[in-house]
């Protein structure tokens, strides 16, 4: 069950590091995907904190598949969102025209999107699958052994000797 989680986990943590990165390029201006939407930079702490807690095992389904969610979510923004009408790309493209509103059809500037969001949700889906998987895996009765031994009656007798 852990090496699920540690690869989810671990491809959570890429998609945020790849969120961090350039995704759009107006002229010289680079735009990282979490300037663009910032939402792209909590939602990954979301899911490794419901991970997380998921691992006192109160609740452990329940958050995992939250997190699963919470990655689809991110995964969505990441390949439906129209970079070029984010907040941070109109600022660019009114700075440029000098129009308040402007798009890129109003620039003779050209707009390149990276291939990074893609990258970004492959991640993200990669860990949904994984924490989907985690959640889902049979839960070991060791739960009850270490009761067992927990309130082991020997050891009290030897003890109180």
């Amino acid at each position: 069950m852990t090496s699920y989680k540690s690869l989810s986990i671990l491809s959570i943590a890429v998609s945020w590091v790849l969120a961090n990165t350039a995704w759009l390029s107006i002229g010289q201006e680079q735009l990282a995907g979490t300037e663009l939407i910032q939402l792209l930079n909590l939602l990954p702490a979301i899911a490794l904190l419901l991970i997380f807690i998921s691992s006192y095992r109160k609740f452990q389904r329940s958050l995992l598949l939250s997190a699963a969610l919470v990655m689809a979510g991110f995964g969505y923004l990441a390949i439906f969102s129209d970079l070029t009408k984010t907040a941070a790309a109109i600022k660019i493209y009114e700075s440029l025209s000098g129009i308040q509103g402007a798009g890129p059809s109003d620039v003779e500037v050209l707009s390149i999107s990276t291939l990074m969001p893609w990258f970004a949700a492959a991640f993200s889906l990669a860990s949904l699958a994984l924490t989907v998987l985690t959640a889902l895996k049979p839960v070991v009765k060791a739960e009850t052994k270490r009761r067992e031994v927990e309130d082991n009656r020997a050891l009290w007798d030897e003890q109180s000797d």
